[in-house]
């Protein structure tokens, strides 16, 4: 299971994940016909099962279309792959002549970018920063067509935080920075202020953590049930 390479450091602690936590270990295989993978800074908002029906293709991602026109491009948040050896061997090919600044997307553009089925960005590839941007054309794909916040949210299945210099959600965030950098409300006609923007905005991140704390909440009472001791008076 762990291979010829057991006393390693990452051997290790793949045996003290399995004999300690009950964690499940399975060698990665081609077992599986196909592989969602979805970013870790990227929340899901609705199930896409859906890609799972597509016709069969090495991968299919959404452009990163922020940084279209300049760089036609393919983001790397979300992928839907179909594992072969093929493709892993020239996917371990690519890595091995990368430099130092090469990253996941810049080898995952080098193999796919004229090849890779394109997912609608609109649905599968929502920037928080969209929602504090002054301009939605590349959003779009139009200069003239408004902007629907609203709209936006509802089509969305898949949202990546992207706050620049706002850190990961995951990370303690400033409250004066936040409110810094929320996005401004708008006032349309008979001078009425619009704030759904920031409002959906705002829930992306309190979402983000009251989800994870109800999270954490269930695995300290999970983990300490037995004893009713807490993490801060193990530590007292």
């Amino acid at each position: 299971m762990l291979g010829s390479d057991h006393k390693s450091s990452n051997a290790r602690l793949l045996a003290k994940a399995r004999d300690k936590y009950d964690v499940k270990l399975v060698p990665i295989t081609t077992q599986y016909s196909r592989i969602l993978f979805i970013d870790s800074d990227s929340v899901l908002l609705k199930s896409m099962d859906e890609l799972f029906l597509l016709q069969s293709i090495s991968v299919a991602m959404p452009r990163a279309y922020w940084l279209f026109p300049m760089k036609e491009i393919l983001s790397t948040m979300l992928m839907l792959i179909e594992p072969s050896e093929v493709e892993f061997a020239r996917s371990m090919s690519e890595m091995d002549a990368a430099s130092s600044n090469d990253f996941d997307m810049e080898i995952i553009n080098s193999l796919y970018r004229n090849n890779a089925m394109v997912l609608p960005h609109h649905r599968y590839a929502l920037l928080t920063g969209e929602f504090r941007s002054e301009s939605h054309a590349k959003y779009l794909g139009s200069e003239i067509e408004p902007w629907d916040p609203a709209r936006a949210y509802n089509e969305a299945k898949l949202v990546h935080f992207s706050d620049w210099p706002l850190p990961k959600p995951w990370l303690h965030i400033d409250e004066e920075l936040r409110l810094e950098l929320q996005p401004n409300c708008t006032n349309t006609t008979g001078d009425v202020v619009d704030c759904t923007a920031r409002i959906i905005w705002n829930s992306f991140y309190t979402d983000f953590q009251m989800t994870r704390k109800v999270l954490l909440q269930d695995f300290y009472q999970h983990t300490y049930a037995s004893t009713l001791t807490r993490p801060q008076e193990m530590c007292s």
